[in-house]
């Protein structure tokens, strides 16, 4: 017997988050850039996912260095397992690997992977209308997230066993799902091979088992890069409420400025339609505050790498989840990227 895993493959962000016109006080309006790697583009694939042995099933791509696993693994040995096999495709391209974090992205992956289990479907929405970087956020992350996803899009409500063994051949059909796409549908491929990226996070759920059905797993990776610390923010607050944004930032990053962008308030969305939804669009900032020597609402301060201000959350008195960005440029590079993102309900 066969289930057959289909996925709709996009890294988070169907869109580029962009950053409003920065004026510079007495000079020619200059544009922020986008931040490249908060877009992605949607694609399709599937694979077959059978037991080891089945007649039929595609033989997946040989781990390389990474010997294959002889057993079945518990979800912890699979997020280890996953994890090589992202490094071992890194190092492919010469670039340095990333570690497991078992924090805020793996809960936040964790989350989403169940959650796609359940109702049998694929996105980057949740099911209670959550997104990539709120789900990372309510599990207590602060820096910017970059979500792959992978699962069935029957439809059909499942259980998750939460003791349930993983195949090894399973991930690497997933990792290999990610890791050959070819642009310019290639948005996986990129954020695995973002340079940057310095962690991961790895949710595994599996269904139960039954008579008349395999259990397949669904998986979600999380990755972030780690440009430095923040101060908390409230989980929500009232409409026109002013809240601190600061941060220390690291690992070359330049504060320059810090956005508001808002999206309606989140709300359970049906199945069907969370299959329809295939790349997420990262919301672009309503109002940009910059540091001193620009045109902006409110001046942010910035000393090296600190960077504080007291904004307003209010988007013309409307509620909603609104998100909280802080830009920053890297090293020598002078394009606006977004370092960290949160969110927070306004009401």
């Amino acid at each position: 017997m066969k289930v057959v895993l289909v996925g709709a493959l996009g890294a988070c962000g169907g869109e580029a988050a962009t950053a409003p016109l920065a004026v510079s006080a007495g000079s020619s309006p200059r544009q922020a850039p986008t931040s490249r790697e908060a877009a992605s583009a949607a694609s399709t694939g599937s694979v077959t996912a059978s037991r080891p042995g089945d007649a039929g099933a595609p033989a997946p791509k040989a781990a390389g260095t990474v010997p294959r696993p002889q057993r079945r693994l518990t979800v912890p040995e699979a997020r280890r397992y996953m994890l090589a096999l992202i490094n071992r495709d890194r190092a492919s391209q010469g670039l340095v690997p990333v570690e497991l974090d078992e924090g805020a992205p793996t809960l936040a992956g964790q989350r989403h992977a169940e959650d796609m289990v359940r109702l049998g479907f694929l996105g980057h929405w949740g099911s209670d209308g959550s997104v990539p970087e709120q789900r990372h956020t309510e599990a207590g992350g602060a820096d910017m997230v970059l979500e792959n996803a992978l699962c069935f899009t029957d439809e059909a409500k499942r259980v998750v066993d939460p003791k349930g063994l993983i195949d090894p051949e399973q991930v690497e059909r997933a990792e290999a799902m990610f890791f050959d796409e070819v642009p310019p549908n290639d948005g996986h491929r990129r954020n695995i091979l973002k340079p940057t990226h310095t962690r991961v996070g790895i949710g595994i759920a599996q269904s139960t088992e039954t008579a008349k059905e395999l259990a397949v797993p669904c998986f979600a990776q999380e990755f972030v890069d780690g440009y430095g610390s923040y101060t908390p923010l409230p989980a929500k607050v009232k409409v026109g409420a002013t809240i601190h944004v600061e941060g220390t930032l690291s690992n070359g990053a330049r504060p320059t400025g810090v956005g508001i962008a808002r999206v309606v308030t989140p709300k359970p969305i049906p199945t069907r339609e969370l299959n329809r939804r295939r790349s997420y669009p990262v919301p672009k900032p309503f109002q940009m505050y910059w540091g001193p020597g620009f045109v902006t609402p409110i001046v942010a301060k910035i000393e090296g790498p600190k960077i504080a201000i007291d904004v307003p959350l209010s988007d013309k008195g409307q509620p909603g989840l609104y998100e909280v960005s802080i830009w920053a440029k890297i090293g020598a590079s002078e394009e606006q990227t977004m370092v960290s993102l949160r969110t927070l309900l306004v009401e």
